[in-house]
C-alpha cells in the first residue's frame, strides 16, 4: 500500500493519523507517516526534560500524550521531527495538511479529511451538526445559535470559548461523546471552526472580510469558500455572495444549497442603536412576507449583532418557530466580546479582533454615546490572523477626516486616545514618526501611550485615575486575556 503523508502536530495531525491508523484498510502503521512539520515533539520533549510535563500547556499535554499513545501502539509509525527544506512529496500516495500549512503541493486539507470521517463514522447524526466559520463573529453566532436552541432542545457547543477550534477538534469532541456514551443526549451539536466548514447539515460563513494571505502567502481567506461543499445548507450574506460569486461558481460544487440572507435596507431597518432594535423583513414557509422587530438586551452592544443574530435566526428556523426565537435573542447576553461592563463602559477583549470589526466598534460608539473616550490595544500572536498597525492607523485617522461628515460628533472637540499593549504601542510609534503627514487628519484625536500597563477591564481605569462619570469608555483590547 502507498503511504500517506499527513502534515502538521499543532493542529490536529495526530488526531488524524489516529484516526487513519483505526480503519481496517488502512490499520498498517508503516504506511502512514506524520511529519512534525514545526518541530513540536522536539521543543516539548526539550522543555519536559528541563521543566517537566507539568510546565506544558494543557493543550501542549494533550498532544504529547497522543504522541506517546500513538508510538505505544504503532511502534513501525513514522514520524519526522526535523525540518526540510526540500520534502519529497512524490513517494506519498496522498498529502494531508492544514489549510494554511505553508507546503506547495497539491494536499488534502484536514477539512475534507475531517468530512470523509464524519460522513464514515457518523453519519447518523450529520443531520444534527451545526458548523460555524468565518474572520469575525463566528464565535458569538455560535453562543446565539446555542442559546437560542437550548430553550427547546439538549445543545452541545464547542467554540473559542472551550478551546481549539481547528477541524479536527469536531471529531476529537464527537469521540469523547461517544466514548463516555453521551452522543445521544443531545439534539444538535454546534462547532465553531476555524478557516472553514466541515461536513454538517447545517453551515454558517459569518463573513470574510479582510483578504488575508495563509500559509506564507500561498492561499488567502477564501478558502472557506471551498469548504461550502461539506455542508447540506448553508447560510450566507447576500453581499457576500456577490463579492465571491465567481469564486464560489469556479469551485463547481455539486449539489451546492445557498440561502442568501439580504441585511440591507429595505429589507432591514434600524430603529435603535443602543438599546440595538431592527425591523427585519423574513419570508416564510408559503413566501409570504413578514416584518419581525428584533430587540437586544442593553449589555449587548454594536451593528455586527444585527448580522450575527439574522444569520441565526435563519438557521434556528429548521427548529423553532420565529416568535421563540424573538423572544430569546432578546433575553441573550454575550460574555467576553463587546459588552456593557458598567454603565459607562463597553469592552471587548477578542483575539479575532480585526481592523474592519474595531474601526466599525469605534464608529458605533462615537456616534451613539456622548464625550466617548478610547482604549485600544492588544497583544500579538493571538491568532494566524495578525493584524497589521499602519493599517489600523490609517483606517482610524480615516474615520475622524474632515470629509467624514457621517460621523455625529462635534469636530470641534478632540477625542482621546489610550494605547496600551504591544498594539497600542505599535500605533502610538506609527503616529509620532508620522504626525507631521498625518496632521491634518489626525487633529481631532489626541494620542496617549499608556507604559506598563494594559487597559482591559474597569479596574486598570481606575487605577490608572482614567475614569470619570462625565465621559463614556470605549475598551478595545485584541487578546485572549478575559
Amino acid at each position: 500500500m502507498e503511504k500517506i503523508l499527513v502534515v502538521d502536530i499543532n493542529h490536529g495531525a495526530l488526531d488524524v493519523a489516529e484516526e487513519y491508523l483505526s480503519y481496517e484498510d488502512y490499520n498498517y502503521s508503516k504506511n502512514i507517516v506524520i511529519w512534525d512539520i514545526y518541530g513540536k515533539i522536539s521543543k516539548l520533549e526539550e522543555l519536559s526534560s528541563l521543566n517537566g510535563i507539568n510546565s506544558f500547556s494543557n493543550k501542549d499535554k494533550e498532544i504529547y500524550k497522543k504522541y506517546n499513545k500513538l508510538k505505544e501502539f504503532y511502534p513501525d509509525l513514522k514520524i519526522i521531527t526535523n525540518l526540510k527544506n526540500n520534502f519529497d512529496y512524490s513517494k506519498f500516495k496522498e498529502v494531508i495538511a492544514p489549510v494554511h500549512c505553508p507546503i506547495d503541493v497539491k494536499f488534502k486539507t484536514f477539512h475534507e479529511a475531517v468530512s470523509e470521517i464524519i460522513n464514515k463514522k457518523y453519519n447518523d447524526i450529520k443531520s444534527k451538526i451545526i458548523t460555524i466559520t468565518g474572520v469575525k463573529g463566528k464565535t458569538s453566532t455560535s453562543e446565539l445559535i446555542n442559546y437560542i436552541l437550548s430553550d427547546k432542545y439538549n445543545v452541545y457547543l464547542h467554540n473559542s470559548n472551550k478551546g481549539s477550534i481547528t477541524p479536527t477538534e469536531v471529531l476529537n469532541n464527537l469521540n469523547n461523546l461517544k466514548k463516555d456514551e453521551k452522543l445521544s443526549k443531545y439534539d444538535y451539536f454546534i462547532f465553531e471552526i476555524s478557516l472553514g466548514l466541515v461536513s454538517s447539515k447545517f453551515g454558517v460563513i459569518t463573513n470574510i472580510l479582510e483578504e488575508y494571505s495563509i500559509a506564507k502567502n500561498l492561499r488567502t481567506a477564501k478558502v472557506k469558500l471551498d469548504t461550502l461543499k461539506f455542508v447540506e445548507n448553508c447560510y450566507i450574506l447576500e453581499e457576500l455572495f456577490k463579492t465571491y460569486r465567481n469564486d464560489i461558481k469556479s469551485s463547481d460544487i455539486k449539489n451546492l444549497n445557498l440561502n442568501l440572507i439580504d441585511d440591507k435596507t429595505p429589507n432591514l431597518k434600524i430603529i435603535s442603536k443602543y438599546p440595538l432594535k431592527f425591523e427585519y423583513i423574513t419570508s416564510e414557509d408559503d413566501n409570504h412576507e413578514i416584518n419581525h422587530i428584533f430587540e437586544f438586551d442593553k449589555k449587548i452592544f454594536g451593528l455586527h449583532h444585527i448580522q450575527n443574530s439574522i444569520l441565526s435566526y435563519e438557521i434556528c428556523k429548521n427548529m423553532m418557530n420565529s416568535d421563540d426565537i424573538i423572544k430569546r435573542i432578546k433575553s441573550f447576553e454575550l460574555k467576553n466580546r463587546m459588552e456593557l461592563i458598567a454603565k459607562n463602559i463597553l469592552k471587548n477583549t477578542n483575539p479575532g479582533l480585526n481592523i474592519k470589526s474595531i474601526s466599525n466598534s469605534m464608529l458605533d460608539f462615537i456616534e451613539t454615546f456622548e464625550n466617548p473616550i478610547i482604549c485600544i490595544g492588544g497583544d500579538f500572536g493571538c491568532t494566524c490572523e495578525e493584524i497589521n498597525a499602519e493599517k489600523l492607523f490609517e483606517q482610524i485617522l480615516n474615520l475622524f477626516a474632515d470629509s467624514k461628515d457621517n460621523i455625529k460628533y462635534n469636530k470641534n472637540d478632540s477625542i482621546i486616545l489610550y494605547l496600551s499593549g504591544e498594539l497600542g504601542n505599535q500605533l502610538f510609534d506609527i503616529w509620532q514618526n508620522k504626525k507631521a503627514d498625518y496632521e491634518q487628519d489626525g487633529k481631532h484625536l489626541i494620542f496617549k501611550r499608556i507604559n506598563g500597563k494594559k487597559i482591559i477591564n474597569k479596574k486598570d481605569l481606575i487605577d490608572l485615575r482614567l475614569l470619570n462619570d462625565k465621559n463614556n469608555y470605549l475598551i478595545i483590547y485584541r487578546s485572549s486575556i478575559i
